[in-house]
C-alpha cells in the first residue's frame, strides 16, 4: 500500500494453526519429546506470533501509523496478551481494551484525525551536519585516524589507488 492506503489492520480471531495436519502433528511430537514444549503452549506462541506479523503490516516504515484492532476477547487474556511484542503491548492499556464499536469508531476517527497533520518542525528529531558535529558523542574521522588505523586507498577523495609496490606519478 502507498501513503494513505492501508491504514488499518482488523484481526477476527486467534490464527491458530489446522491442528489435524499430519506435519504440524509431527512437529508437535518432536517438539514435545526433544524440547519438552508443550502443544498448546507452542500452538498459542505461533498463533501470536502471527497476529503480531499481521499487526505489523501497517506500520511499514518509522514515520508510518495505522490502527490494529484485535478483534477477539481472548487477546484480552494477559496470557495471550503477554506474548504479543512490546512494540504492541506498549499500546494496549486498558483504557483500549473492551471497547464498544462506538467508542473504537471514535478513537479510531480522532487518531487518524490527529496523525494525518503535518508534524510540527519541533518534532524533528534529526540533526543537521553541524549539529552532529558539536554533539558529544561525535567521532570525527580525522580524530579516528590517529588511533592507529590506516586509511583506505579507496577512502582518499580525488586519488586513483595505485598498484601494490608502484610509485605515484
Amino acid at each position: 500500500f502507498d501513503r494513505h492506503y492501508g491504514r488499518a489492520v482488523l484481526l477476527l480471531g486467534v490464527p491458530f494453526q489446522y491442528t489435524l495436519s499430519r506435519v504440524l502433528r509431527a512437529r508437535l511430537e518432536y517438539l514435545r519429546e526433544t524440547c519438552s514444549i508443550n502443544e498448546a503452549d507452542f500452538l498459542t506462541f505461533d498463533a501470536i506470533r502471527q497476529a503480531a506479523q499481521c499487526a505489523g503490516r501497517v506500520i511499514r516504515g518509522k514515520t508510518d501509523y495505522g490502527i490494529v484492532i484485535f478483534a477477539d476477547k481472548r487477546y484480552n487474556r494477559a496470557d495471550k496478551r503477554d506474548k504479543l511484542p512490546q512494540w504492541i503491548r506498549q499500546f494496549m492499556t486498558d483504557g483500549c481494551l473492551n471497547l464498544s464499536s462506538d467508542v473504537a469508531m471514535h478513537r479510531a476517527r480522532q487518531f487518524l484525525r490527529e496523525m494525518a497533520q503535518p508534524a510540527p518542525d519541533s518534532a524533528n528529531v534529526s540533526l543537521d551536519a553541524e549539529q552532529l558535529r558539536r554533539h558529544a558523542n561525535y567521532v570525527s574521522f580525522e580524530s579516528r585516524s590517529h588511533v592507529g588505523m590506516q586509511a583506505h586507498p579507496m577512502q582518499t577523495v580525488g586519488v586513483e589507488p595505485q598498484p601494490t609496490g608502484a610509485e605515484p606519478p
